[in-house]
């Protein structure tokens, strides 16, 4: 029998990183958040059992910075390490779960090449659950070997799942509390990693992170309930606070509005409106009842009912290009060659009759090519 417990979702400040150690200042400054949010969590009436942190609430906006191997080296961290060690002391003195993420992190299976990972501390202290950030965005920062297990994907199968896609790419936590997945910031933009992580049995899906504009036009909302009432989870979704500069000065990229969703797509937390410092959303969780909607053999459990066999044809013609960095790391050309890739999957889906490009349309038709294009162009032609 799992007992409901509250959820405290953070929205702490943003610092970014200048040195290797203020990673842990970071962490620091948001454990003494964490101490007053979850005695506030506990006023709902039952015990706080899971916190989670955005992503780039550690590292800060180290992402948009411009990236070098040297710089790489200098900020890429472990898992453990010194961060998750303080995150550990802060779960085992509050006896709670609790999720976060770094930027980039190393990873001894495949050196020279480093990760996006979300990852949950128990209130043991100990690391039971990571995740690489599976769906990069369209730039994923400046860094260059921030990468996706896809750019690795034959030997990221063998070595991460043992062979099982859906362990490699969509595992979960199976934890006392419940069952935990994590899809990182820009993965809420598609369906099927949320979904991948409830077809692997999650019961609560983090969704930490979306940029601005998308929280201001609603994005950010439409999908986080969207991933809640399409997969009979509840999604909590902290987002970033607001980015304190170096000058002293605030700037707000995020927009806020962390919220918590129900199983039936029903918002039942939310941070309305920007805020200059650090804040919070809570809520209590009951996995029991969840659970029971989930074996109800009525309308909205969703599960029983799919035909996987007609959905599978959806995914049958590969789109984006598999094992690319399989043989050697991101190099310089890095930026230029993945917007090369995303406009060569463009015209493929023109090619294939899945997107019918407007009147006019011309893949390089600037008058002057930027290197981009260029690369467009050298890639199409070879």
């Amino acid at each position: 029998m799992t007992e409901p417990f509250s959820v405290v979702a953070l929205s702490p400040r943003t610092f970014t990183v200048k040195e290797r150690e203020d990673g842990v200042k970071n962490v620091k400054r948001i454990n003494e958040f964490m101490d007053t949010a979850v005695m506030v969590g506990a006023w709902e009436g039952a015990p706080v059992r899971l916190v989670v942190i955005p992503e780039m609430a550690i590292q800060g906006m180290i992402a948009n910075t411009p990236g070098n191997r040297e710089k790489e080296a200098h900020f890429a961290v472990t898992i453990p390490g010194p961060e998750t060690d303080e995150l550990a002391k802060k779960a085992r003195q509050l006896n709670t779960y609790i999720a976060a993420e770094l930027y980039m992190v190393k990873d001894d299976d495949f050196p020279d090449r480093y990760f996006n990972v979300a990852f949950i501390i128990d209130p043991n202290g100990e690391v039971v659950y990571k995740r690489y950030k599976a769906t990069s965005d369209a730039y994923e920062g400046g860094m260059l070997g921030n990468m996706n297990p896809h750019d690795v994907w034959d030997e990221w199968i063998a070595k991460k799942g043992n062979g099982n896609v859906m362990d490699a790419i969509f595992p979960v936590a199976r934890t006392e509390i419940g069952n935990i997945g994590i899809a990182i910031c820009h993965e809420g933009v598609y369906p099927e990693v949320a979904r991948g992580l409830a077809m692997n049995g999650a019961e609560i899906i983090i969704r930490p992170t979306l940029i601005e504009p998308a929280v201001m036009t609603g994005m950010w909302e439409i999908q986080n309930r969207a991933h809640a009432l399409f997969n009979s989870a509840y999604v909590v979704a902290p987002n970033l606070g607001p980015e304190i500069r170096d000058d002293g000065g605030i700037q707000d990229l995020f927009g806020g509005q962390s919220m918590i969703v129900n199983p039936r797509g029903q918002i039942v937390a939310q941070q309305n409106g920007w805020t200059s410092g650090d804040s919070f959303v809570c809520t209590t969780i009951d996995i029991e009842a969840l659970r029971r909607a989930r074996v109800a053999n009525g309308l909205y459990n969703q599960f029983k009912d799919m035909r996987t066999e007609q959905y599978r044809a959806i995914y049958d013609q590969p789109i984006y290009p598999k094992n690319q960095y399989l043989d050697a790391p991101p190099a310089e050309d890095w930026l230029a060659r993945e917007e090369a890739t995303r406009a060569r999957n463009i015209q493929t889906l023109i090619d294939r009759g899945v997107i019918t490009p407007p009147t006019g349309y011309q893949p390089n038709g600037a008058e002057e090519e930027s290197p981009v294009m260029e690369a467009v162009s050298e890639v199409s032609s070879s």
